[in-house]
């Protein structure tokens, strides 16, 4: 192959966004999800175990954390091997497509070029095999390097899941060159979270995986496809790139503000003339809920816990997190149980997915120290 086609170490992405309203009352806008402590497994946080993950595919300098601006002083803290100055700081919240459209003017002032594989990923997810993981993203990496594609990771599924949404895989399987075998198929189409039914047929199918938000892409080529799907994005790329330039920051917040908040899955994925697919097989979840969370938790009389200790009598199968507190469980099962500092929350874990309609009614009690 020329050296155009070589394997490169890619630049990695992690988005840090968002503000975890389904696991309040832990998270909060200035606390959220991916910085709550332990939940990454050996006391780290989500985040923390991310990098961690991350850190034996690609040099270090090539790892950026996207975030917002009002969550830079949590998550700095988090970036452990990384430098400080690795943190892309989105000017207000705008969703996924906006935050990488940044994060791709950032990366070609950092030095990657048209060439260089970039690949993104959430910051909350768990993974169970880590070795198989990055085996998965640099065979997705190298797929996105030598084809003129957007390349997704699903994941091979083990309930009709109706909280992700599923990837199609299609017929056509395409020749990549280096970082293993795995597999690199077609896609054939995305479907949107599904209903119980319909995830249950998908599940069924076995040509459908769920969707976990991982893509790799040549940073040339997505810039490239964001304009030419929309004219808005190439205008706002090239304002962004002059901000960061100049360094203007009040234009840049300025620019930043006219995005439209849309998500990179249906702001330009789904759009994409070419998308291909190498399905994960490492045990994941994107710990959606409460209820989600229970596989990371430690085992507790009664419960799958984060807790000072677990008192039970009569109890099963309930998920705990009070960290440094004491929890009693009797003649209770199935419910969610969280303790923080000045709220306490109790629900049903097949309800669990709600507690941002809790959220929601806190907020609208003006309740803001509470959020």
């Amino acid at each position: 192959m020329g050296t155009e086609t070589k394997t490169k170490q890619p630049w990695v992405l992690i988005l840090a966004g968002g503000s975890g309203q389904r696991f309040w009352p832990a998270s909060r806008r200035e606390n959220p999800k991916h910085v709550l402590p332990g939940l990454g497994g050996e006391g780290r946080s989500l985040l923390q175990a991310t990098i961690d993950r991350v850190l034996p595919m690609t040099r270090p300098e090539r790892i950026f954390v996207v975030t917002s601006a009002d969550q830079a002083k949590v998550v700095r803290p988090q970036m452990g091997a990384l430098d400080p100055g690795q943190i892309i700081l989105e000017p207000e919240p705008k969703n996924t497509g906006p935050a990488v459209a940044l994060a791709l003017v950032w990366l070609s002032r950092a030095g990657a070029t048209a060439h260089d594989p970039v690949l993104v990923l959430p910051a909350d997810a768990w993974v169970d095999d880590e070795e198989m993981f990055r085996a998965t993203l640099l065979r997705a990496s190298a797929a996105a390097q030598q084809h003129k594609s957007i390349v997704t990771v699903g994941i091979t599924p083990t309930t009709p899941a109706t909280g992700y949404g599923w990837i199609e895989l299609g017929e056509e399987t395409v020749e990549v060159d280096g970082a293993g075998d795995l597999p690199v198929r077609a896609v054939g189409s995305f479907v949107e979270k599904p209903a119980a039914e319909t995830a249950a047929e998908l599940l069924e199918a076995g040509n459908h995986l769920w969707n976990a938000g991982i893509f790799g892409f040549r940073m040339g080529y997505l810039w490239w496809l964001m304009g030419d799907l929309d004219e808005q994005w190439d205008l706002a790329l090239t304002m962004i790139s002059a901000c960061l330039v100049d360094g203007d920051h009040v234009a840049l917040q300025t620019e930043y503000g006219q995005f439209e908040s849309i998500s990179l899955d249906h702001g330009v994925i789904e759009r994409a003339p070419s998308l291909l697919c190498v399905q994960g097989s490492f045990g994941w979840s994107d710990l959606g809920s409460w209820d989600a969370i229970a596989p990371v938790l430690d085992s507790a009389p009664g419960a799958q816990a984060r807790a000072k200790a677990v008192f039970a009598k009569d109890a099963a199968d309930n998920v705990v997190f009070a960290p440094g507190r004491t929890v009693a469980l009797l003649g209770v099962s199935d419910l969610v149980v969280v303790v923080t500092e000045d709220a306490v929350l109790v629900t049903p874990r097949d309800r669990s997915q709600e507690v941002r309609h809790l959220v929601e009614a806190v907020g609208a009690a003006g309740e803001e120290d509470l959020l």
